[in-house]
Protein backbone atom coordinates (compact mmCIF):
# COMPACT_ATOMS: atom_id res chain seq x y z
CA UNK A 1 0.00 0.00 0.00
CA UNK A 2 2.77 2.40 0.76
CA UNK A 3 4.22 2.03 -2.74
CA UNK A 4 0.82 2.71 -4.32
CA UNK A 5 0.35 5.77 -2.09
CA UNK A 6 3.74 7.13 -2.96
CA UNK A 7 3.04 6.57 -6.64
CA UNK A 8 -0.24 8.51 -6.45
CA UNK A 9 1.39 11.34 -4.52
CA UNK A 10 4.19 11.58 -7.05
CA UNK A 11 1.69 11.58 -9.92
CA UNK A 12 -0.35 14.36 -8.23
CA UNK A 13 2.63 16.67 -7.82
CA UNK A 14 3.76 16.07 -11.42
CA UNK A 15 0.32 17.23 -12.57
CA UNK A 16 0.45 20.30 -10.27
CA UNK A 17 3.91 21.17 -11.55
CA UNK A 18 2.77 20.75 -15.14
CA UNK A 19 -0.28 22.94 -14.51
CA UNK A 20 1.82 25.69 -12.90
CA UNK A 21 4.19 25.59 -15.84
CA UNK A 22 1.29 26.06 -18.26
CA UNK A 23 -0.10 28.97 -16.18
CA UNK A 24 3.27 30.72 -16.00
CA UNK A 25 3.88 30.19 -19.70
CA UNK A 26 0.48 31.65 -20.51
CA UNK A 27 1.12 34.71 -18.35
CA UNK A 28 4.47 35.23 -20.03
CA UNK A 29 2.94 35.05 -23.50
CA UNK A 30 0.20 37.50 -22.53
CA UNK A 31 2.67 39.99 -21.02
CA UNK A 32 4.91 39.82 -24.09
CA UNK A 33 1.94 40.59 -26.32
CA UNK A 34 1.09 43.80 -24.39
CA UNK A 35 2.95 47.09 -24.86
CA UNK A 36 5.10 48.10 -21.90
CA UNK A 37 4.24 51.51 -20.36
CA UNK A 38 6.40 53.57 -18.08
CA UNK A 39 4.35 55.69 -15.71
CA UNK A 40 5.55 59.04 -14.42
CA UNK A 41 4.13 61.12 -11.66
CA UNK A 42 2.63 64.17 -13.39
CA UNK A 43 1.81 67.57 -11.99
CA UNK A 44 -1.71 67.87 -13.32
CA UNK A 45 -3.41 71.17 -14.14
CA UNK A 46 -6.02 72.27 -11.69
CA UNK A 47 -9.55 71.75 -13.02
CA UNK A 48 -10.26 75.51 -12.98
CA UNK A 49 -7.05 76.58 -14.77
CA UNK A 50 -7.10 80.18 -16.04
CA UNK A 51 -5.49 80.36 -19.47
CA UNK A 52 -3.87 83.70 -20.31
CA UNK A 53 -2.75 84.52 -23.83
CA UNK A 54 0.12 86.98 -24.27
CA UNK A 55 -0.93 88.68 -27.48
CA UNK A 56 2.15 90.89 -27.28
CA UNK A 57 5.52 90.42 -25.62
CA UNK A 58 5.40 91.82 -22.09
CA UNK A 59 8.55 92.26 -20.02
CA UNK A 60 8.75 89.89 -17.06
CA UNK A 61 6.27 87.40 -18.53
CA UNK A 62 8.55 85.39 -20.79
CA UNK A 63 7.98 82.04 -19.03
CA UNK A 64 5.13 79.86 -20.28
CA UNK A 65 2.81 77.58 -18.34
CA UNK A 66 2.44 77.88 -14.58
CA UNK A 67 6.16 78.50 -13.98
CA UNK A 68 5.80 82.23 -13.28
CA UNK A 69 3.01 81.77 -10.73
CA UNK A 70 4.75 78.88 -8.96
CA UNK A 71 8.05 80.78 -8.86
CA UNK A 72 6.39 83.76 -7.15
CA UNK A 73 4.51 81.43 -4.77
CA UNK A 74 1.22 83.10 -5.63
CA UNK A 75 -1.72 82.37 -3.33
CA UNK A 76 -3.70 81.66 -6.50
CA UNK A 77 -1.46 79.74 -8.88
CA UNK A 78 -4.04 78.11 -11.17
CA UNK A 79 -3.04 80.39 -14.05
CA UNK A 80 -1.26 79.50 -17.26
CA UNK A 81 0.71 81.85 -19.55
CA UNK A 82 1.08 81.10 -23.24
CA UNK A 83 1.88 83.01 -26.42
CA UNK A 84 0.48 80.20 -28.58
CA UNK A 85 -2.60 81.74 -30.21
CA UNK A 86 -3.71 78.41 -31.68
CA UNK A 87 -3.52 76.48 -28.40
CA UNK A 88 -7.29 75.82 -28.37
CA UNK A 89 -8.02 76.48 -32.02
CA UNK A 90 -10.41 79.25 -30.93
CA UNK A 91 -9.29 82.48 -29.23
CA UNK A 92 -12.59 82.64 -27.38
CA UNK A 93 -11.50 79.85 -25.04
CA UNK A 94 -8.81 81.95 -23.34
CA UNK A 95 -9.87 83.49 -20.02
CA UNK A 96 -7.81 86.62 -20.65
CA UNK A 97 -5.73 88.14 -23.45
CA UNK A 98 -2.97 90.61 -22.57
CA UNK A 99 -2.06 93.56 -24.81
CA UNK A 100 0.96 95.82 -24.19
CA UNK A 101 0.72 99.61 -24.17
CA UNK A 102 3.79 99.90 -26.39
CA UNK A 103 2.21 97.85 -29.19
CA UNK A 104 -1.30 99.25 -28.84
CA UNK A 105 -0.06 102.85 -28.95
CA UNK A 106 1.53 102.15 -32.33
CA UNK A 107 -1.86 101.72 -34.03
CA UNK A 108 -4.47 99.08 -34.75
CA UNK A 109 -2.15 96.39 -36.06
CA UNK A 110 -2.87 92.67 -35.61
CA UNK A 111 -5.84 92.06 -33.30
CA UNK A 112 -8.10 89.09 -32.43
CA UNK A 113 -11.11 88.46 -34.67
CA UNK A 114 -12.99 86.22 -32.18
CA UNK A 115 -14.07 87.25 -28.69
CA UNK A 116 -16.08 85.50 -25.99
CA UNK A 117 -18.71 87.60 -24.11
CA UNK A 118 -16.98 87.64 -20.69
CA UNK A 119 -13.42 87.19 -21.92
CA UNK A 120 -11.01 89.73 -20.43
CA UNK A 121 -9.03 91.95 -22.78
CA UNK A 122 -6.35 93.42 -20.51
CA UNK A 123 -4.43 96.60 -21.32
CA UNK A 124 -0.98 96.22 -19.72
CA UNK A 125 1.33 99.20 -19.23
CA UNK A 126 4.78 99.29 -17.65
CA UNK A 127 5.45 102.79 -18.96
CA UNK A 128 3.71 106.14 -18.82
CA UNK A 129 0.67 107.35 -20.73
CA UNK A 130 2.64 110.35 -21.96
CA UNK A 131 5.23 108.11 -23.59
CA UNK A 132 2.61 105.74 -25.02
CA UNK A 133 -0.75 107.43 -25.73
CA UNK A 134 -3.47 105.39 -27.44
CA UNK A 135 -4.76 107.19 -30.53
CA UNK A 136 -7.04 104.84 -32.48
CA UNK A 137 -10.72 105.36 -31.59
CA UNK A 138 -11.48 101.64 -31.82
CA UNK A 139 -9.78 101.12 -28.46
CA UNK A 140 -12.33 103.26 -26.62
CA UNK A 141 -14.52 100.19 -26.13
CA UNK A 142 -11.95 97.48 -26.63
CA UNK A 143 -10.56 96.73 -23.15
CA UNK A 144 -12.57 95.62 -20.15
CA UNK A 145 -9.60 95.37 -17.76
CA UNK A 146 -6.56 97.58 -17.24
CA UNK A 147 -3.30 96.73 -15.48
CA UNK A 148 -1.31 99.96 -15.03
CA UNK A 149 0.23 102.39 -12.52
CA UNK A 150 -2.99 104.42 -12.43
CA UNK A 151 -4.71 103.80 -9.11
CA UNK A 152 -8.19 103.43 -10.68
CA UNK A 153 -6.99 100.58 -12.92
CA UNK A 154 -8.69 97.18 -12.67
CA UNK A 155 -5.36 95.87 -11.37
CA UNK A 156 -3.31 98.85 -10.13
CA UNK A 157 0.35 98.66 -9.13
CA UNK A 158 2.93 100.94 -7.57
CA UNK A 159 6.72 101.00 -7.96
CA UNK A 160 7.15 101.15 -4.19
CA UNK A 161 5.16 100.98 -0.97
CA UNK A 162 5.33 102.89 2.31
CA UNK A 163 5.44 101.02 5.64
CA UNK A 164 5.48 102.19 9.23
CA UNK A 165 8.46 101.44 11.47
CA UNK A 166 6.80 98.14 12.47
CA UNK A 167 6.97 97.20 8.75
CA UNK A 168 3.18 97.34 8.32
CA UNK A 169 2.22 98.55 4.86
CA UNK A 170 0.22 101.77 4.95
CA UNK A 171 -2.79 102.25 2.71
CA UNK A 172 -3.58 105.39 0.77
CA UNK A 173 -5.66 106.99 3.53
CA UNK A 174 -3.08 107.41 6.31
CA UNK A 175 -1.80 110.80 7.45
CA UNK A 176 1.89 111.63 7.44
CA UNK A 177 3.55 112.39 10.76
CA UNK A 178 4.60 116.04 10.72
CA UNK A 179 6.51 116.36 14.00
CA UNK A 180 9.25 113.84 13.22
CA UNK A 181 12.08 112.75 15.52
CA UNK A 182 15.60 114.08 14.74
CA UNK A 183 18.09 111.54 13.41
CA UNK A 184 20.55 109.82 15.77
CA UNK A 185 24.35 109.73 15.73
CA UNK A 186 24.44 106.57 13.63
CA UNK A 187 22.58 108.27 10.78
CA UNK A 188 24.75 111.37 11.11
CA UNK A 189 27.84 109.18 10.71
CA UNK A 190 26.35 107.72 7.52
CA UNK A 191 26.06 111.24 6.14
CA UNK A 192 29.45 112.46 7.32
CA UNK A 193 31.35 111.63 4.12
CA UNK A 194 29.09 113.59 1.76
CA UNK A 195 31.17 115.89 -0.43
CA UNK A 196 29.54 116.18 -3.88
CA UNK A 197 26.33 117.97 -4.83
CA UNK A 198 24.28 115.59 -6.96
CA UNK A 199 24.28 112.56 -9.22
CA UNK A 200 21.90 110.94 -11.71
CA UNK A 201 21.96 107.57 -13.47
CA UNK A 202 20.83 108.32 -17.02
CA UNK A 203 20.69 106.09 -20.10
CA UNK A 204 17.78 107.70 -21.95
CA UNK A 205 19.27 110.97 -23.19
CA UNK A 206 16.16 112.47 -24.80
CA UNK A 207 12.85 112.45 -22.96
CA UNK A 208 9.29 113.71 -23.18
CA UNK A 209 9.76 115.54 -19.87
CA UNK A 210 12.74 117.52 -21.23
CA UNK A 211 14.64 116.64 -18.06
CA UNK A 212 17.92 116.78 -19.99
CA UNK A 213 17.40 120.51 -20.59
CA UNK A 214 16.58 121.10 -16.92
CA UNK A 215 19.74 119.24 -15.89
CA UNK A 216 21.95 121.36 -18.16
CA UNK A 217 20.44 124.59 -16.84
CA UNK A 218 20.78 123.38 -13.27
CA UNK A 219 24.45 122.55 -13.88
CA UNK A 220 25.05 126.13 -15.00
CA UNK A 221 23.25 127.56 -11.95
CA UNK A 222 25.16 125.25 -9.57
CA UNK A 223 28.47 126.31 -11.09
CA UNK A 224 27.94 129.70 -9.44
CA UNK A 225 28.39 127.92 -6.12
CA UNK A 226 31.22 125.71 -7.43
CA UNK A 227 28.91 122.70 -7.32
CA UNK A 228 28.28 120.12 -10.03
CA UNK A 229 26.06 117.24 -11.16
CA UNK A 230 27.71 113.94 -12.07
CA UNK A 231 25.83 112.08 -14.80
CA UNK A 232 26.40 108.31 -14.80
CA UNK A 233 25.45 106.02 -17.68
CA UNK A 234 25.18 106.37 -21.46
CA UNK A 235 24.27 110.07 -21.20
CA UNK A 236 27.24 111.12 -19.08
CA UNK A 237 30.99 110.87 -18.66
CA UNK A 238 30.81 108.48 -15.71
CA UNK A 239 29.83 104.88 -16.25
CA UNK A 240 27.86 102.27 -14.33
CA UNK A 241 27.74 98.56 -14.96
CA UNK A 242 24.22 97.80 -16.12
CA UNK A 243 24.47 94.23 -14.83
CA UNK A 244 25.62 95.29 -11.38
CA UNK A 245 24.92 98.80 -10.10
CA UNK A 246 26.47 98.15 -6.68
CA UNK A 247 29.50 100.33 -7.37
CA UNK A 248 27.40 103.34 -8.40
CA UNK A 249 25.07 102.88 -5.43
CA UNK A 250 28.11 102.84 -3.13
CA UNK A 251 29.36 106.14 -4.60
CA UNK A 252 25.91 107.70 -4.23
CA UNK A 253 25.71 106.62 -0.60
CA UNK A 254 29.25 107.72 0.19
CA UNK A 255 29.66 111.04 -1.61
CA UNK A 256 26.47 112.67 -2.91
CA UNK A 257 24.08 114.95 -1.03
CA UNK A 258 21.32 114.71 -3.65
CA UNK A 259 20.07 112.34 -6.35
CA UNK A 260 18.09 113.63 -9.33
CA UNK A 261 15.06 111.30 -9.46
CA UNK A 262 13.75 112.76 -12.71
CA UNK A 263 11.07 110.94 -14.70
CA UNK A 264 11.21 110.73 -18.49
CA UNK A 265 7.59 111.92 -18.75
CA UNK A 266 5.27 114.16 -16.75
CA UNK A 267 2.24 111.86 -16.56
CA UNK A 268 -0.16 112.21 -13.59
CA UNK A 269 0.37 109.46 -10.96
CA UNK A 270 3.54 108.29 -12.70
CA UNK A 271 6.46 107.88 -10.30
CA UNK A 272 9.00 105.09 -10.76
CA UNK A 273 11.66 103.46 -8.59
CA UNK A 274 14.10 106.25 -9.45
CA UNK A 275 13.28 107.88 -6.13
CA UNK A 276 14.41 104.72 -4.31
CA UNK A 277 17.96 105.23 -5.55
CA UNK A 278 18.04 108.22 -3.24
CA UNK A 279 16.12 106.84 -0.26
CA UNK A 280 18.08 103.58 -0.27
CA UNK A 281 21.45 105.32 -0.41
CA UNK A 282 21.24 108.19 2.10
CA UNK A 283 20.70 110.91 -0.51
CA UNK A 284 17.92 113.47 -0.76
CA UNK A 285 15.84 112.92 -3.92
CA UNK A 286 15.17 115.84 -6.23
CA UNK A 287 11.95 114.76 -7.93
CA UNK A 288 10.72 115.88 -11.33
CA UNK A 289 7.49 114.41 -12.65
CA UNK A 290 3.71 114.62 -12.85
CA UNK A 291 2.87 112.81 -9.62
CA UNK A 292 1.30 114.38 -6.54
CA UNK A 293 4.44 113.87 -4.47
CA UNK A 294 3.02 115.24 -1.22
CA UNK A 295 0.65 112.28 -0.98
CA UNK A 296 3.23 109.69 -2.02
CA UNK A 297 6.50 110.64 -0.29
CA UNK A 298 7.24 111.56 3.36
CA UNK A 299 7.10 115.31 4.01
CA UNK A 300 10.41 117.21 4.04
CA UNK A 301 12.24 114.22 2.55
CA UNK A 302 12.69 115.56 -1.00
CA UNK A 303 12.94 118.68 -3.18
CA UNK A 304 10.43 119.16 -5.99
CA UNK A 305 12.10 120.54 -9.12
CA UNK A 306 8.71 121.14 -10.77
CA UNK A 307 7.93 123.74 -8.12
CA UNK A 308 11.36 125.37 -8.34
CA UNK A 309 13.11 126.78 -11.38
CA UNK A 310 16.77 125.93 -11.92
CA UNK A 311 18.06 129.08 -10.21
CA UNK A 312 15.90 128.60 -7.11
CA UNK A 313 16.77 124.91 -6.85
CA UNK A 314 20.52 125.56 -7.13
CA UNK A 315 20.32 128.18 -4.37
CA UNK A 316 18.34 125.84 -2.12
CA UNK A 317 20.75 122.96 -2.70
CA UNK A 318 23.68 125.18 -1.80
CA UNK A 319 21.97 126.39 1.40
CA UNK A 320 21.25 122.82 2.49
CA UNK A 321 24.80 121.63 1.75
CA UNK A 322 26.25 124.45 3.84
CA UNK A 323 23.96 123.73 6.77
CA UNK A 324 24.43 120.18 8.10
CA UNK A 325 21.58 120.53 10.58
CA UNK A 326 19.24 121.51 7.76
CA UNK A 327 20.46 118.52 5.71
CA UNK A 328 19.90 116.15 8.64
CA UNK A 329 16.25 117.20 8.79
CA UNK A 330 15.64 115.63 5.37
CA UNK A 331 16.28 112.19 6.91
CA UNK A 332 13.91 112.43 9.88
CA UNK A 333 11.39 110.37 7.91
CA UNK A 334 13.59 107.28 8.35
CA UNK A 335 12.69 107.21 12.07
CA UNK A 336 9.05 106.65 11.18
CA UNK A 337 8.76 105.04 7.74
CA UNK A 338 10.23 102.33 5.53
CA UNK A 339 10.01 102.65 1.75
CA UNK A 340 10.21 99.41 -0.23
CA UNK A 341 10.44 98.73 -3.93
CA UNK A 342 7.83 96.43 -5.45
CA UNK A 343 7.37 94.36 -8.60
CA UNK A 344 5.15 96.57 -10.73
CA UNK A 345 3.52 93.90 -12.94
CA UNK A 346 3.01 91.25 -10.28
CA UNK A 347 1.62 88.07 -11.91
CA UNK A 348 0.06 87.08 -8.57
CA UNK A 349 -2.23 90.12 -8.75
CA UNK A 350 -3.39 89.07 -12.21
CA UNK A 351 -4.09 85.49 -11.16
CA UNK A 352 -5.93 86.69 -8.05
CA UNK A 353 -8.16 88.91 -10.19
CA UNK A 354 -8.92 86.02 -12.55
CA UNK A 355 -10.09 83.98 -9.56
CA UNK A 356 -12.50 86.68 -8.40
CA UNK A 357 -15.87 85.31 -9.47
CA UNK A 358 -17.60 88.70 -9.32
CA UNK A 359 -14.99 90.33 -11.55
CA UNK A 360 -15.15 87.52 -14.06
CA UNK A 361 -18.91 87.70 -14.52
CA UNK A 362 -19.20 91.49 -14.39
CA UNK A 363 -19.40 92.72 -17.96
CA UNK A 364 -17.95 96.17 -18.53
CA UNK A 365 -15.90 98.10 -21.00
CA UNK A 366 -14.24 101.49 -20.67
CA UNK A 367 -16.10 103.45 -23.33
CA UNK A 368 -13.71 106.43 -23.03
CA UNK A 369 -10.49 104.48 -22.66
CA UNK A 370 -8.24 106.94 -24.51
CA UNK A 371 -9.39 109.80 -22.30
CA UNK A 372 -8.93 107.70 -19.17
CA UNK A 373 -5.44 106.56 -20.12
CA UNK A 374 -4.21 110.00 -21.18
CA UNK A 375 -6.46 113.06 -20.70
CA UNK A 376 -4.23 114.91 -23.20
CA UNK A 377 -4.29 112.20 -25.85
CA UNK A 378 -5.67 114.49 -28.57
CA UNK A 379 -2.69 116.79 -28.26
CA UNK A 380 -0.24 113.91 -28.01
CA UNK A 381 -1.74 112.08 -30.97
CA UNK A 382 -1.65 115.17 -33.14
CA UNK A 383 2.08 115.60 -32.67
CA UNK A 384 4.13 114.53 -35.64
CA UNK A 385 6.73 111.74 -35.51
CA UNK A 386 6.25 111.14 -31.78
CA UNK A 387 7.27 107.50 -32.03
CA UNK A 388 10.47 108.05 -34.01
CA UNK A 389 11.56 110.99 -31.88
CA UNK A 390 11.42 109.35 -28.46
CA UNK A 391 11.38 105.57 -29.01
Amino acid sequence: MSNIKRHRTSKFWRRVTHLLFIILLSLYVVQKSRPIFRFRKLRRFLPDMKHILLWHNISGMESTGQATFLKHKCHSSNCYFTSNRSLFGNLGYFDAILFSAQDISGGRGDLPTVRAPIQKYVFVANDSADNYPVCDSMYDQFFNWTWTYKMDSSIPYTFFTVHNIQDEQLDGHFRWITNMTPIDEYMKNQLATKAKAAAIFLDKCKSRSKREGYIENLKWQLSKYKLNIDVYGDCGKKKCRKVNMAGCFWRLKKYYYFYLAMEDSLSPNYITQEVLYAYDNYAVPIVYGGAQYSSILPPNSYLNAIQLNEEMLARKMNDIIKNRTLYYDYFRWSNHYIIKGTKNLDPCALCKALNNRHWLTFRTRNIKFRQWWNPYYKTRCSESSIWHTYH
